[in-house]
């Protein structure tokens, strides 16, 4: 037993250097969408710090470094990119995987504002809203891996585009939103009501033009590659 748990051991540790050295083999821009996904599981870790904790400071301050690491995330995409076009180093690796790390960023924001409340018994994004994005997220991702399988590779087009920034800045407003709750209620509960209510408001308007641009989208992304779904 104890020689086939070293042998496990030993397996397991050499499978993550070949990986660790799959990584190490991308180019600079590769590097930083692996890093955006790294961080994903940071980011969502302290934005539900209050289901570990009741301390008002603790998630105050948990919920300030959720935002600044969102915000990093949100900085490589636009540096990836960046440099892949600057310097010539698109790949169809980075072309398939940086729209994929923004897809599990935003909806992993996205399923944890259903969970989390922005006044008693009240979520910050109603669970209809997001299973509409996260249907059209599937859609376009099976109709991604549709294309892959014909040898084509369906980048991101300008309506897409303006999807993922308008969610990236939609989470960023609303993350913010929360670090002011939070801090108001640790310090200013008196302001708390109407504060809940302006932010109630505000969220329901980014969650608008967050929906109508996700399904917009959407249905370009099928009119344009309708015969990949006619074959």
């Amino acid at each position: 037993m104890r020689e086939l748990r070293r042998y496990d051991i030993a397996l397991l540790c050499f499978e993550w250097r070949v990986l660790i050295g799959k990584v190490m083999k991308l180019n600079l821009p590769n590097k930083i969408t692996i890093l955006r996904i790294i961080l994903i599981p940071f980011f969502v870790g302290l934005l539900l710090a209050e289901n570990v904790t009741t301390r008002l400071d603790v998630v105050f301050f948990a919920r300030i470094l959720a935002f600044l690491f969102f915000v990093v995330a949100a900085l490589t995409d636009m540096i990836d990119g960046y440099l892949a076009r600057r310097y010539h180093l698109v790949t169809n690796f980075g072309k398939l995987m940086d729209p994929l790390a923004d897809k599990l960023l935003t909806m992993s924001a996205f399923v944890a504002f259903v969970e989390l409340d922005l006044s008693e018994k009240r979520p910050i994004f109603p669970a209809w809203a997001i299973i509409v994005i996260l249907a059209r997220e599937f859609l376009v991702t099976g109709l991604r891996a549709l294309a892959l399988e014909r040898g084509r590779i369906i980048q991101a087009d300008y309506l897409g585009k303006h999807k993922t920034i308008s969610q990236l800045v939609g989470i960023g407003i609303v993350l913010a939103g929360l670090c002011l709750r939070d801090y108001l209620r640790w310090k200013h509960a008196e302001m708390l009501p109407l504060a809940e209510r302006f932010l109630s408001i505000t969220f329901l308007l980014i969650l608008f033009v967050i929906v109508a641009l996700t399904i917009a989208s959407g249905i370009q992304y099928l009119w344009k590659n309708r015969d990949i779904i006619s074959e």
